[in-house]
Protein backbone atom coordinates (compact mmCIF):
# COMPACT_ATOMS: atom_id res chain seq x y z
CA UNK A 1 0.00 0.00 0.00
CA UNK A 2 3.25 2.32 0.85
CA UNK A 3 4.36 1.37 -2.61
CA UNK A 4 1.47 2.48 -4.34
CA UNK A 5 1.33 5.65 -2.35
CA UNK A 6 4.81 6.82 -2.96
CA UNK A 7 4.80 6.51 -6.76
CA UNK A 8 0.97 8.29 -6.72
CA UNK A 9 2.60 11.00 -5.02
CA UNK A 10 5.86 11.00 -7.03
CA UNK A 11 4.62 13.42 -9.90
CA UNK A 12 3.09 15.55 -7.47
CA UNK A 13 6.52 15.98 -5.69
CA UNK A 14 8.17 16.70 -9.04
CA UNK A 15 5.71 19.44 -10.19
CA UNK A 16 6.28 21.38 -6.53
CA UNK A 17 10.22 20.96 -7.49
CA UNK A 18 9.65 21.63 -10.67
CA UNK A 19 7.99 25.30 -9.54
CA UNK A 20 9.76 25.79 -6.08
CA UNK A 21 13.83 25.21 -6.40
CA UNK A 22 13.40 25.42 -2.55
CA UNK A 23 11.16 22.05 -2.37
CA UNK A 24 12.99 20.72 -4.74
CA UNK A 25 16.33 20.79 -1.93
CA UNK A 26 13.76 19.53 0.68
CA UNK A 27 13.27 16.44 -1.40
CA UNK A 28 16.88 16.40 -2.45
CA UNK A 29 17.93 16.56 1.27
CA UNK A 30 14.57 14.25 2.42
CA UNK A 31 15.40 10.96 -0.05
CA UNK A 32 19.46 11.72 0.52
CA UNK A 33 19.36 11.02 4.33
CA UNK A 34 16.23 7.93 4.01
CA UNK A 35 15.69 6.77 0.42
CA UNK A 36 12.09 6.50 0.17
CA UNK A 37 11.83 2.47 -1.11
CA UNK A 38 12.38 2.15 2.78
CA UNK A 39 9.58 3.52 3.58
CA UNK A 40 7.77 1.06 1.55
CA UNK A 41 9.63 -2.60 2.33
CA UNK A 42 10.29 -2.76 -1.74
CA UNK A 43 7.72 -2.92 -4.57
CA UNK A 44 7.60 -0.69 -7.94
CA UNK A 45 9.53 2.45 -5.11
CA UNK A 46 12.66 0.33 -5.48
CA UNK A 47 12.83 0.50 -9.05
CA UNK A 48 13.06 4.67 -8.89
CA UNK A 49 15.90 6.28 -8.23
CA UNK A 50 14.71 9.41 -6.01
CA UNK A 51 17.75 11.09 -5.04
CA UNK A 52 19.02 10.90 -8.80
CA UNK A 53 15.35 12.13 -9.87
CA UNK A 54 15.10 14.99 -7.24
CA UNK A 55 18.91 16.34 -7.88
CA UNK A 56 17.74 16.32 -11.84
CA UNK A 57 14.72 18.61 -11.34
CA UNK A 58 17.16 20.83 -8.60
CA UNK A 59 18.94 21.73 -11.39
CA UNK A 60 16.14 22.32 -14.12
CA UNK A 61 14.37 23.73 -11.40
CA UNK A 62 16.99 26.56 -10.35
CA UNK A 63 17.55 27.31 -14.56
CA UNK A 64 13.93 28.28 -15.48
CA UNK A 65 12.84 29.69 -12.08
CA UNK A 66 13.62 33.50 -11.57
CA UNK A 67 15.18 33.14 -8.25
CA UNK A 68 19.05 34.50 -6.91
CA UNK A 69 21.48 32.82 -8.52
CA UNK A 70 24.56 35.14 -6.69
CA UNK A 71 26.37 32.69 -4.41
CA UNK A 72 26.85 33.94 -0.76
CA UNK A 73 29.91 36.18 -0.40
CA UNK A 74 30.94 33.62 2.50
CA UNK A 75 34.40 32.91 3.79
CA UNK A 76 32.11 29.34 4.07
CA UNK A 77 31.32 29.32 0.27
CA UNK A 78 35.04 30.03 -0.45
CA UNK A 79 36.38 27.33 2.03
CA UNK A 80 33.70 24.60 0.94
CA UNK A 81 35.14 25.27 -2.95
CA UNK A 82 39.11 25.00 -1.67
CA UNK A 83 38.10 22.04 0.38
CA UNK A 84 36.36 20.52 -3.05
CA UNK A 85 39.23 21.28 -5.35
CA UNK A 86 41.54 19.68 -2.97
CA UNK A 87 39.35 16.32 -2.55
CA UNK A 88 39.39 16.18 -6.21
CA UNK A 89 43.32 16.45 -6.87
CA UNK A 90 43.49 13.78 -3.64
CA UNK A 91 40.89 11.39 -5.29
CA UNK A 92 43.04 11.38 -8.83
CA UNK A 93 46.23 11.09 -7.29
CA UNK A 94 45.96 8.14 -4.95
CA UNK A 95 48.30 6.12 -6.16
CA UNK A 96 46.39 2.40 -5.54
CA UNK A 97 44.12 3.09 -7.91
CA UNK A 98 41.55 1.32 -5.81
CA UNK A 99 37.66 1.47 -6.71
CA UNK A 100 36.75 2.59 -3.58
CA UNK A 101 38.49 5.95 -3.63
CA UNK A 102 36.53 6.84 -6.85
CA UNK A 103 33.14 5.54 -5.36
CA UNK A 104 33.75 7.61 -2.11
CA UNK A 105 34.81 10.78 -4.07
CA UNK A 106 31.58 10.23 -6.51
CA UNK A 107 29.28 10.52 -3.40
CA UNK A 108 31.69 13.49 -1.75
CA UNK A 109 30.99 15.78 -4.88
CA UNK A 110 26.95 14.98 -5.51
CA UNK A 111 27.10 15.64 -1.26
CA UNK A 112 29.05 18.97 -2.39
CA UNK A 113 26.34 19.81 -4.93
CA UNK A 114 23.25 19.92 -2.22
CA UNK A 115 25.56 22.26 -0.24
CA UNK A 116 26.32 24.57 -3.28
CA UNK A 117 22.11 24.91 -4.02
CA UNK A 118 21.51 25.01 -0.11
CA UNK A 119 23.87 28.21 -0.21
CA UNK A 120 22.48 29.76 -2.79
CA UNK A 121 19.02 29.22 -3.20
CA UNK A 122 17.81 29.42 0.37
CA UNK A 123 16.98 32.87 1.22
CA UNK A 124 13.80 33.15 3.33
CA UNK A 125 11.86 31.80 6.50
CA UNK A 126 9.83 29.46 4.12
CA UNK A 127 12.77 28.02 2.55
CA UNK A 128 15.13 27.11 5.97
CA UNK A 129 11.76 25.30 7.11
CA UNK A 130 11.28 23.64 3.94
CA UNK A 131 14.64 22.10 4.58
CA UNK A 132 14.16 21.72 8.12
CA UNK A 133 11.15 19.61 7.22
CA UNK A 134 12.96 17.04 4.93
CA UNK A 135 15.48 16.61 7.64
CA UNK A 136 12.77 15.95 9.99
CA UNK A 137 10.07 13.71 7.94
CA UNK A 138 13.11 11.63 7.04
CA UNK A 139 15.86 10.63 9.68
CA UNK A 140 14.33 12.32 12.41
CA UNK A 141 11.13 10.55 11.64
CA UNK A 142 12.94 6.91 11.14
CA UNK A 143 14.61 7.52 14.29
CA UNK A 144 11.73 8.13 16.15
CA UNK A 145 9.80 4.89 15.32
CA UNK A 146 13.12 2.88 16.56
CA UNK A 147 13.36 5.11 19.40
CA UNK A 148 9.75 4.49 20.59
CA UNK A 149 10.01 0.72 19.57
CA UNK A 150 13.08 1.12 22.24
CA UNK A 151 10.71 2.64 24.88
CA UNK A 152 7.40 -0.01 24.61
CA UNK A 153 10.23 -2.60 24.57
CA UNK A 154 11.12 -1.35 28.08
CA UNK A 155 15.33 -1.16 27.03
CA UNK A 156 15.07 -4.77 24.86
CA UNK A 157 14.49 -3.29 21.08
CA UNK A 158 18.34 -2.97 19.49
CA UNK A 159 19.47 0.04 17.61
CA UNK A 160 21.30 -0.45 14.74
CA UNK A 161 22.01 1.34 11.20
CA UNK A 162 18.60 2.09 9.70
CA UNK A 163 19.60 3.85 6.51
CA UNK A 164 22.67 3.02 4.24
CA UNK A 165 24.36 6.53 4.53
CA UNK A 166 24.09 5.69 8.28
CA UNK A 167 24.07 2.58 8.45
CA UNK A 168 25.63 1.26 11.92
CA UNK A 169 24.46 2.31 15.42
CA UNK A 170 27.13 4.63 16.08
CA UNK A 171 26.52 6.26 12.89
CA UNK A 172 22.68 6.53 12.86
CA UNK A 173 23.01 7.87 16.75
CA UNK A 174 25.54 10.57 15.45
CA UNK A 175 22.47 11.70 12.55
CA UNK A 176 19.22 11.12 15.18
CA UNK A 177 21.87 13.83 17.24
CA UNK A 178 22.67 16.14 14.98
CA UNK A 179 18.44 15.67 13.85
CA UNK A 180 17.33 16.61 17.43
CA UNK A 181 18.01 20.46 17.57
CA UNK A 182 16.61 20.76 13.57
CA UNK A 183 13.72 19.32 14.78
CA UNK A 184 13.70 21.57 17.84
CA UNK A 185 14.25 24.55 15.48
CA UNK A 186 10.55 23.71 13.67
CA UNK A 187 8.93 23.56 17.12
CA UNK A 188 9.99 26.50 18.40
CA UNK A 189 8.90 28.25 14.82
CA UNK A 190 5.35 26.87 15.96
CA UNK A 191 5.74 28.02 19.31
CA UNK A 192 1.75 29.05 18.64
CA UNK A 193 0.72 25.87 17.43
CA UNK A 194 -0.20 23.27 20.31
CA UNK A 195 -0.50 20.48 17.93
CA UNK A 196 2.70 20.97 15.61
CA UNK A 197 5.02 22.59 18.71
CA UNK A 198 4.24 19.24 20.97
CA UNK A 199 4.14 17.20 17.78
CA UNK A 200 7.46 17.82 17.13
CA UNK A 201 9.19 17.85 20.71
CA UNK A 202 7.91 14.36 20.98
CA UNK A 203 9.79 13.68 17.40
CA UNK A 204 12.76 15.03 19.40
CA UNK A 205 12.29 12.92 22.77
CA UNK A 206 12.20 9.81 20.65
CA UNK A 207 14.95 10.40 18.96
CA UNK A 208 16.91 11.32 22.18
CA UNK A 209 15.94 7.71 23.62
CA UNK A 210 17.15 6.76 19.98
CA UNK A 211 20.82 7.94 20.94
CA UNK A 212 20.55 6.05 24.32
CA UNK A 213 19.21 3.07 22.61
CA UNK A 214 22.08 2.88 20.05
CA UNK A 215 24.67 2.20 22.75
CA UNK A 216 26.98 4.72 21.12
CA UNK A 217 29.48 6.10 23.67
CA UNK A 218 30.36 8.53 21.60
CA UNK A 219 26.75 10.07 20.58
CA UNK A 220 25.81 9.61 24.53
CA UNK A 221 28.95 12.17 25.28
CA UNK A 222 27.34 14.33 22.27
CA UNK A 223 24.30 14.31 24.16
CA UNK A 224 25.51 15.43 27.66
CA UNK A 225 26.71 18.15 25.63
CA UNK A 226 23.87 19.10 23.80
CA UNK A 227 21.65 18.89 27.07
CA UNK A 228 24.29 21.36 29.14
CA UNK A 229 24.98 23.63 25.86
CA UNK A 230 20.83 24.01 25.08
CA UNK A 231 19.82 24.37 28.89
CA UNK A 232 22.97 27.10 29.54
CA UNK A 233 21.68 28.90 26.49
CA UNK A 234 18.07 28.53 27.51
CA UNK A 235 15.98 31.49 28.50
CA UNK A 236 13.36 28.85 30.88
CA UNK A 237 16.06 27.68 32.67
CA UNK A 238 13.39 25.80 35.12
CA UNK A 239 11.10 24.21 31.91
CA UNK A 240 14.12 23.06 30.29
CA UNK A 241 15.83 21.39 32.82
CA UNK A 242 12.24 20.14 34.36
CA UNK A 243 11.60 17.78 31.10
CA UNK A 244 15.47 17.01 30.61
CA UNK A 245 15.16 15.78 34.09
CA UNK A 246 12.01 13.72 33.33
CA UNK A 247 13.57 12.37 30.09
CA UNK A 248 16.36 11.12 32.41
CA UNK A 249 14.16 9.40 34.54
CA UNK A 250 12.96 7.47 31.93
CA UNK A 251 15.88 6.76 30.77
CA UNK A 252 17.05 5.13 33.79
CA UNK A 253 13.82 3.20 34.48
CA UNK A 254 14.39 1.60 30.57
CA UNK A 255 18.67 1.24 29.83
CA UNK A 256 20.04 -1.89 31.15
CA UNK A 257 23.27 -2.46 33.48
CA UNK A 258 25.07 -3.60 30.29
CA UNK A 259 24.21 -0.08 29.13
CA UNK A 260 26.07 1.62 32.21
CA UNK A 261 28.96 -0.48 32.19
CA UNK A 262 29.55 0.13 28.48
CA UNK A 263 29.22 3.90 28.76
CA UNK A 264 31.68 3.12 32.12
CA UNK A 265 34.52 2.22 29.99
CA UNK A 266 34.10 5.58 28.69
CA UNK A 267 36.64 6.47 32.06
CA UNK A 268 38.54 3.92 31.67
CA UNK A 269 39.09 3.83 27.73
CA UNK A 270 43.31 3.02 27.67
CA UNK A 271 41.85 -0.47 28.62
CA UNK A 272 39.20 -1.23 26.47
CA UNK A 273 39.79 -2.92 23.56
CA UNK A 274 37.15 -0.76 21.32
CA UNK A 275 39.57 1.82 22.17
CA UNK A 276 42.63 0.42 21.36
CA UNK A 277 41.35 -0.41 18.12
CA UNK A 278 40.53 3.17 17.40
CA UNK A 279 44.20 4.26 18.55
CA UNK A 280 45.57 2.15 16.03
CA UNK A 281 43.45 3.41 13.47
CA UNK A 282 44.39 7.02 14.08
CA UNK A 283 48.12 5.85 14.38
CA UNK A 284 47.62 4.27 10.42
CA UNK A 285 46.01 7.64 9.35
CA UNK A 286 48.98 10.17 10.93
CA UNK A 287 51.50 8.01 8.94
CA UNK A 288 49.19 7.91 5.50
CA UNK A 289 49.29 11.90 6.06
CA UNK A 290 53.25 11.52 6.90
CA UNK A 291 53.41 9.94 3.88
CA UNK A 292 51.40 12.10 1.72
CA UNK A 293 51.32 15.64 3.80
CA UNK A 294 49.73 17.30 0.93
CA UNK A 295 46.52 15.06 -0.74
CA UNK A 296 46.84 12.08 1.50
CA UNK A 297 46.17 8.60 -0.04
CA UNK A 298 42.45 9.44 -1.04
CA UNK A 299 38.56 8.97 0.16
CA UNK A 300 39.19 5.34 2.61
CA UNK A 301 42.84 4.56 1.06
CA UNK A 302 43.86 4.00 4.14
CA UNK A 303 42.09 1.43 5.40
CA UNK A 304 40.06 -0.22 2.45
CA UNK A 305 43.44 -1.16 0.61
CA UNK A 306 45.34 -3.74 2.90
CA UNK A 307 48.78 -3.35 1.14
CA UNK A 308 48.58 0.18 1.68
CA UNK A 309 47.99 -0.68 5.39
CA UNK A 310 50.43 -2.88 5.45
CA UNK A 311 53.31 -0.69 3.71
CA UNK A 312 52.37 1.98 6.62
CA UNK A 313 53.14 -0.84 9.15
CA UNK A 314 56.61 -0.46 8.11
CA UNK A 315 57.21 3.12 9.51
CA UNK A 316 55.07 2.40 12.54
CA UNK A 317 57.67 2.86 15.05
CA UNK A 318 58.37 6.19 13.67
CA UNK A 319 55.40 6.94 15.81
CA UNK A 320 56.62 5.42 19.05
CA UNK A 321 54.98 8.33 21.20
CA UNK A 322 51.72 8.00 20.02
CA UNK A 323 50.20 5.66 22.52
CA UNK A 324 48.72 2.28 20.60
CA UNK A 325 49.34 -0.85 20.68
CA UNK A 326 51.12 -2.66 17.96
CA UNK A 327 49.33 -3.70 14.77
CA UNK A 328 50.14 -6.99 13.08
CA UNK A 329 50.08 -8.30 9.74
CA UNK A 330 46.97 -10.22 9.77
CA UNK A 331 45.24 -7.95 12.04
CA UNK A 332 42.17 -6.62 11.15
CA UNK A 333 41.86 -2.96 10.21
CA UNK A 334 39.05 -1.13 10.80
CA UNK A 335 37.72 2.82 9.87
CA UNK A 336 39.24 5.93 10.81
CA UNK A 337 36.84 6.01 14.05
CA UNK A 338 37.20 9.73 14.00
CA UNK A 339 36.01 12.42 11.28
CA UNK A 340 39.25 14.61 11.84
CA UNK A 341 41.87 11.39 11.33
CA UNK A 342 39.39 10.49 8.62
CA UNK A 343 40.20 13.89 6.90
CA UNK A 344 43.81 13.86 7.89
CA UNK A 345 44.00 10.53 5.93
CA UNK A 346 42.34 11.04 3.13
CA UNK A 347 43.53 14.23 1.93
CA UNK A 348 46.65 15.09 4.19
CA UNK A 349 48.04 17.60 6.78
CA UNK A 350 46.64 20.63 4.07
CA UNK A 351 43.22 18.94 3.20
CA UNK A 352 42.61 18.54 6.98
CA UNK A 353 43.45 22.33 7.68
CA UNK A 354 40.55 23.29 4.77
CA UNK A 355 38.19 21.33 6.40
CA UNK A 356 39.09 22.64 9.93
CA UNK A 357 38.68 25.81 8.66
CA UNK A 358 35.58 25.36 7.14
CA UNK A 359 34.02 24.22 10.40
CA UNK A 360 35.81 26.89 12.32
CA UNK A 361 34.49 29.82 10.10
CA UNK A 362 30.96 27.95 10.12
CA UNK A 363 31.39 28.02 13.66
CA UNK A 364 32.31 31.45 14.05
CA UNK A 365 29.41 32.40 11.73
CA UNK A 366 26.61 30.96 13.60
CA UNK A 367 27.87 32.43 16.52
CA UNK A 368 27.82 35.78 15.40
CA UNK A 369 24.08 35.34 13.63
CA UNK A 370 23.17 33.82 16.90
CA UNK A 371 23.90 37.86 18.36
CA UNK A 372 23.16 40.42 14.96
CA UNK A 373 20.54 38.54 13.71
CA UNK A 374 17.34 40.52 12.91
CA UNK A 375 14.15 38.12 13.55
CA UNK A 376 13.12 35.79 15.58
CA UNK A 377 13.60 33.03 13.43
CA UNK A 378 17.09 33.99 12.35
CA UNK A 379 17.77 33.39 15.66
CA UNK A 380 16.38 30.72 16.58
CA UNK A 381 17.66 28.88 13.34
CA UNK A 382 21.56 30.33 14.21
CA UNK A 383 21.54 28.81 17.56
CA UNK A 384 19.84 25.28 16.79
CA UNK A 385 22.93 25.31 13.79
CA UNK A 386 25.13 25.60 16.03
CA UNK A 387 23.95 23.00 18.15
CA UNK A 388 23.38 20.97 15.62
CA UNK A 389 27.67 21.38 14.38
CA UNK A 390 28.51 21.31 18.15
CA UNK A 391 27.17 17.69 18.21
CA UNK A 392 28.99 16.69 14.88
CA UNK A 393 32.51 17.67 16.07
CA UNK A 394 32.39 16.64 19.38
CA UNK A 395 30.63 13.26 18.54
CA UNK A 396 32.44 13.10 15.54
CA UNK A 397 35.95 13.06 17.29
CA UNK A 398 35.16 8.88 17.45
CA UNK A 399 32.93 8.65 14.36
CA UNK A 400 33.57 8.26 10.86
CA UNK A 401 31.12 10.18 8.85
CA UNK A 402 33.39 13.19 7.61
CA UNK A 403 31.61 13.66 4.38
CA UNK A 404 27.84 13.18 5.18
CA UNK A 405 24.48 15.11 3.17
CA UNK A 406 23.47 16.18 6.59
CA UNK A 407 26.24 18.20 7.93
CA UNK A 408 27.20 19.79 4.44
CA UNK A 409 23.35 20.69 4.44
CA UNK A 410 23.70 22.54 8.21
CA UNK A 411 27.02 24.39 6.44
CA UNK A 412 25.19 25.30 3.30
CA UNK A 413 22.15 26.84 5.29
CA UNK A 414 24.80 28.83 7.07
CA UNK A 415 26.06 30.30 4.47
CA UNK A 416 22.51 31.02 3.08
CA UNK A 417 21.22 32.22 6.64
CA UNK A 418 24.91 34.75 6.74
CA UNK A 419 23.81 36.27 3.32
CA UNK A 420 20.54 37.24 4.45
CA UNK A 421 20.97 38.86 7.81
CA UNK A 422 24.00 40.45 5.97
CA UNK A 423 21.51 41.90 3.48
CA UNK A 424 18.74 42.61 6.03
CA UNK A 425 21.70 44.64 7.97
CA UNK A 426 23.32 46.51 4.67
CA UNK A 427 19.03 47.37 3.67
CA UNK A 428 18.32 48.59 7.38
CA UNK A 429 21.65 50.91 7.24
CA UNK A 430 20.75 52.62 3.49
CA UNK A 431 17.45 53.54 5.22
CA UNK A 432 18.92 55.06 7.96
CA UNK A 433 21.55 56.73 5.81
CA UNK A 434 18.74 58.45 3.70
CA UNK A 435 16.85 60.41 5.38
CA UNK A 436 20.56 62.35 6.99
CA UNK A 437 21.62 62.46 3.60
CA UNK A 438 18.46 64.73 2.14
CA UNK A 439 18.77 66.98 4.94
CA UNK A 440 22.32 67.55 3.95
CA UNK A 441 20.72 68.06 0.91
CA UNK A 442 22.99 65.29 -1.29
CA UNK A 443 21.27 63.32 -3.36
CA UNK A 444 20.80 59.81 -3.46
Amino acid sequence: MRDYLLILVLPLLLYAAMRRPYLSLSFWIWSALVPPYLWAFGGMSTSVRWNFLFAIVTLASFAINKINKKPPDSAIFVLAIIFFVHASVSSFLNTDEHPIVMMRYDTFWRTLLLFFFVAIVLRKKIHFEAMAWGVTLSFATLAMIDGAKFIASAGGHNIYGITPAFNDNNLSALAALMCIHIVIFLARQYQNNFYFRNGLYVVAFFNVMFVLGSNSRGAFLGLVIFCIAYWLKSKSKFRDGFFMSAGGVVALLILSDEWFNRMETIGSADEDSSFQGRLKSWKLAILMAMRHPFFGGGFDATFINIGTAHSLLLDWDSLSWFPSDTLNIGDPIFVAHSIYFQVLADHGFLGFLWYGLLFFVTLRTLNRLAKTAQEFWQVNLAEMLRLSLFAFLSAGAALSSAYNDLIFAIVGMTAALSAVVENQIKEKEKLRENPVRRRAGIST
